[in-house]
């Protein structure tokens, strides 16, 4: 294990695509925690106005930024199909690894990757900001502390967009097509998310699921899992991103958060939501309602949905938490909360639906 390091932790970021915004917003709340020193993207105008914001150094290609720059971690945040390449990379040269969801889009990648950094004695740190979500966060301690009984079934469902003529998947940079893939807020770029936090939040892995996919370039389909844990509980995952929403104006929120909504378009905090995503667990003897970018959290025991006070930073805050709590952890030589195994465990689950 390489030596400790010191705050502000120096981080450089490889790729500066539509995740990285949200990411960025985390340097600006932690002024004396980190310091992004260098930055790199294959848009050259994009990577230099970033870096003069940030007074960094701007790159094209990766590999001359680890040739050139001394950084305490680098975050990968370019499309999955590039993290196997980027990330052996920077373990090969001593660096400590972040990697965005979901780890890669094939399980030789993923295992290679894990590999990769374990032999260099590098530290792997995977992208499941879900877990910082305050309501996320919120669930998890009720769950543990008894306050909805045993849990039985998991849900989310994102059903909109704007209809077939307005649906966009992720370009095959992100997602080769005839794999896996498809929008923004589909099953893979964002059921990744739940997949994982399901069983972190009953403390009961995936023992199985099935279900079906879509698959990047072809035609829009609806996308669907039914994992179940090995505590019984079932979690149930249901998207279409190619029709429209059936929600009425008033079943929405002022959003507590920012937040992406079904066509990935990204809302702010303070706006009307007619339909925030939220998440909603059934247990014996109670109920929870998160609504996990708008930020709040509801609960009801039997005499109707109560909403239970939040603590942290709201999305995309969340992401600070994120890096804040690595930077705790490198400074301490501690291992990651969430791993390189932890992406490995989702990717299992994911690529099942599509066998």
């Amino acid at each position: 294990m390489s030596r400790p390091v010191q705050l502000p932790l120096k981080v450089a970021i490889i790729g500066l695509g539509g995740v990285a915004q949200a990411h960025l917003q985390a340097f600006e709340l932690l002024p004396e925690t980190i310091t992004l020193v260098a930055v790199c993207d294959v848009q050259a105008e994009v990577a230099s106005a970033i870096a003069a914001k940030f007074k960094a150094q701007d790159f094209t290609d990766y590999r001359q930024l680890l040739d050139s720059v001394e950084v305490d971690l680098v975050m990968v945040l370019t499309p999955a199909s590039t993290h196997r390449e980027i990330v052996e990379a920077i373990a090969k040269a001593g660096r400590q690894v972040f990697c965005e969801k979901p780890i890669a889009v094939t399980m030789e990648d993923a295992e290679a990757m894990v590999e990769t950094c374990a032999e260099a004695q590098v530290r792997l740190f995977y992208g499941s900001s879900y877990r910082y979500l305050p309501a996320v966060i919120k669930a998890k301690a009720l769950i543990q502390a008894g306050a909805v009984g045993q849990v039985q079934l998991l849900t989310e469902q994102l059903m909109g967009g704007q209809g077939i003529e307005g649906y966009q998947q992720l370009p095959p940079i992100h997602y080769p097509l005839g794999g896996p893939g498809g929008p923004g807020m589909g099953m893979v770029d964002h059921g990744v998310h739940l997949i994982d936090i399901f069983p972190w939040i009953t403390g009961s892995k995936i023992v199985s699921a099935t279900g079906s996919g879509q698959r990047s370039g072809e035609p829009a389909s609806t996308e669907y899992m039914v994992m179940q844990l090995a505590n019984g509980a079932v979690g149930h995952l249901l998207y279409n991103a190619a029709t429209f929403s059936t929600s009425l104006p008033n079943e929405g929120m002022f959003s507590g958060g920012q937040g992406w909504l079904t066509d990935g378009t990204i809302t702010e905090t303070g706006m009307w939501e007619t339909e925030p995503g939220s998440i909603s667990i059934y247990g014996t003897t109670g109920s929870l309602r998160l609504f996990h970018y708008t930020n709040a959290l509801f609960i009801n025991t039997g005499t109707g949905p109560v909403k239970v006070p939040l603590t942290g930073r709201p999305a995309f805050g969340h992401f600070a938490s994120q890096l804040e709590d690595i930077a705790d952890l490198l400074v301490t030589e501690g291992e990651p909360r969430i791993s390189g195994q932890d992406g490995i465990d989702a990717l299992v689950a994911l690529l099942a639906i599509y066998e």
